[in-house]
């Protein structure tokens, strides 16, 4: 199959949400300061592999930075109870969404619903580096469950 080549600008591959889940009741919320980070203070990766700094954590969303080598590859897995959207800030990665493949470039945003069995990799000569943030739908669960919940 031929990928996709996606355009370097705003991306939605599924149709937005009917409405958007409730907020966190006031004590859920955390009270953590503000955190500044650029891309090139997230961890380097190894050669071939993927390196995660996480931004920020709560028990509603989720933000990292990822930097991935050449040759790096992302495991097919899925979240079942946080959106997730994320932004190719350098490089292009692959995209494998629900097993269609997406060639993503630098300047691309992706958002994908919780469910979506996802995969991917850098392909590409250069890193590749990405920034990610997960949101809550509101069914409560795990962030990432590794393979598809199909199997």
């Amino acid at each position: 199959m031929k990928p996709r080549r996606i355009l370097p600008f705003l991306l939605v591959l599924a149709a937005c949400a009917p409405s958007a889940p409730a907020p966190a009741p006031a004590a859920a919320r955390t009270t953590a300061a503000p955190r500044v980070l650029t891309v090139a203070e997230a961890q380097a990766p190894a050669a071939g592999t993927v390196a995660t700094t996480v931004l920020h954590e709560s028990p509603t969303a989720v933000s990292r930075v990822m930097r991935l080598a050449p040759g790096a590859t992302i495991p097919e897995h899925h979240h079942p109870a946080h959106d997730e959207s994320f932004f190719v800030h350098q490089g292009t990665v692959t995209a494998v969404l629900n097993g269609r493949e997406h060639i993503v470039p630098a300047g691309a945003l992706v958002h994908i619903p919780a469910g979506t069995v996802i995969a991917g990799r850098n392909a590409g000569p250069q890193e590749a580096t990405v920034v990610v943030v997960f949101a809550g739908n509101g069914t409560g669960g795990p962030l990432t469950v590794p393979g598809s919940p199909h199997h």
